[in-house]
Order: C-alpha cells, then structure tokens, then sequence
C-alpha cells in the first residue's frame, strides 16, 4: 500500500502492481520504469507516496546523488506540482521538481509555472524495424563496424535467456572484465555493478538476456525488459571491447533483429544524461522521437 503524502515508504518489489496502476497511463519514461527503479535503489533512497490520486516518488540523482522530487498522473496537476515545489523547497532547500513528462506539462499553466526542458534527460526511442536493418547502413560507422564484425567472426552466435536459465556467473564474470576495460580496479563498488546484481536476483519473464559467443566463449550480452507489444526497454549492456571492436551494434542489431520479428515497435535506450560520448553513441543510432522530460519550478 502506498501511503497518502506526505508520507512515505521505501519501494519494494511488492509495489510493483501498484505502482504500474499509475505509470501504466503513459508512455514508458524509463525512470517510472518498476524495476529501473529498484535496482538502482541501490542506498534505499527511492520513496513512494501518492498526492491527488497521482505517484510521488524521491529519487536520487544519477549524477549527485541528491534527492529530487517527482511525480506522475492525471489528477489536479497545478495542486500537486504547487504542493511538491513547496514540500521540495522546505525538505531539500530546492524549489523545483524534475523527470516531468511531457504529457503533464501540456496541461500545466504556462503563466503560474516556470517549464524547463531537461534534454539530458530525454528518452531515446528507436523503431525496432529501423535498427534491424542496421547492416545495411551503408555511411553509417555502426553499419560498416557490423559488417566488418561478421566478415572477421563468420562463427559468432547469440543465445536468448531468461532470469531463470541465464549463465549469471559468466555474466558477472564479463561484467568484471568490462569494468577491468576501462580500468576500475574494484568493479563491485561499481553502483551498476551492484545495481545488476539486484537485477539477477528478481524473478520475472518478462527480462530477457541476449548473449553473443565467439568460438563459444562470452564476449557481450545484452539486459532488456519487454513492456508491451510496442514497447521494450533497455536495463543493461556489457561486452569485452577490448578485442572486438563494433560488439555493441552487433549487439543492439541482433536485439533488434529479434524483436523484429516478434511484432514489438520500439526501444527504449534511456537518457544520455549529457553525457558527451553517450549522446553520440545514441545519436548515431537514428532515434525516431524522445519521451521528453522537464522540470518545474515556481514563477516567485
């Protein structure tokens, strides 16, 4: 049960049904995503509430760390986005709320708020069809690093898991090896790292693994969520780039390829949070729109 603001609980998995009665209204922003908000609440620090028959929740900056209010619905919107910029300012010394979707702030009175894109935050959204054919892209660097990829390991091949039958010990085991990569001595400090770990121990058919092997020996695997049939989200990517260099289109290609072919629409790749190398790899890819996010403050 989700307590009356302004109260609050610490999320657990058994909110999840409760929490999708809310969320389930609107597009899937990924921070409103149920298990993208619990294996990241890796320091217990998401709360829930509810205000107006709408979700609050505490999240904590992805960057900072800080806490930061935001919210979700469809009801007496002015009131609550008044009454959490009020909250917000006495408990956090911030007069602002963040991760706003763009289908609250529609309806929002331009003249009694302060609206603010938040482009660092903008969801990716690609169309699985587009991706599939990323082969044959033919100027693209992803194109050509796929082409070359499978003219120099014609033995690759890639496996579909589920949470019950993934090889979590030889996920881990690339998981180390990627973070030894980019020269993180000690990857189970790793916040990713610890938030993976949560993320194997959740039992769900819905979180699918895709895994590629050269000469049967792991070298990337992708984590994603199918939410409905237009929609999957991402959750994770890792793969041992070290040696094989355009591993994350094969990967994001041979994802892409098999969503295909089940009838799904769109993915969900996140926010880049302006992140310079992150915004280019995502922007190479071709979005077909964002799930915009914004923030609101008071005019005073």
């Amino acid at each position: 049960m989700i307590p009356l603001f302004p109260d609050f609980k610490k999320i657990e998995l058994t909110d999840k049904k409760d929490i999708e009665k809310f969320t389930s209204k609107f597009p899937p922003y990924s921070d409103f995503n149920f298990f993208s908000m619990w294996i990241w609440n890796i320091h217990n620090g998401i709360l829930i509430s509810q205000l107006n028959k709408n979700l609050i929740v505490v999240f904590n900056d992805y960057m900072s760390g800080k806490h930061f209010l935001s919210f979700v619905g469809e009801n007496k919107i002015s009131e609550t986005v008044s009454e959490l910029i009020a909250f917000s300012k006495k408990k956090y010394n911030v007069d602002s709320i963040r991760l706003i979707p763009e289908e609250i702030v529609n309806v929002i009175s331009k003249s009694e708020f302060k609206i603010e894109t938040d482009r660092d935050s903008y969801d990716y959204i690609y169309s699985l069809a587009n991706l599939s054919n990323m082969n044959n892209w033919s100027q693209n660097t992803s194109g050509k690093g796929i082409r070359r990829f499978i003219k120099s390991n014609p033995n690759y091949f890639v496996k579909r898991f589920s949470l019950d039958d993934a090889p979590k010990e030889e996920f881990k085991k690339l998981f180390k090896k990627w973070a030894e990569n980019r020269n993180v001595d000690d990857h189970f400090e790793l916040n990713e790292y610890k938030a993976f770990e949560r993320l194997l121990k959740i039992e769900n058919s819905d979180i699918k693994f895709l895994a590629l092997f050269v000469d049967d020996v792991l070298i990337g695997f992708t984590v994603y969520e199918i939410l409905s049939n237009n929609f999957v989200t991402s959750h994770f990517a890792k793969a041992d780039i070290k040696h094989y260099k355009a591993i994350y289109d094969v990967l994001n290609w041979e994802e892409a390829k098999l969503l295909n072919k089940k009838g799904i629409k769109y993915f969900n790749w996140e926010q880049d949070l302006g992140m310079k190398g992150l915004r280019y790899t995502k922007e190479k890819y071709k979005s077909s729109f964002f799930l915009k996010k914004f923030t609101i403050s008071s005019l005073i």
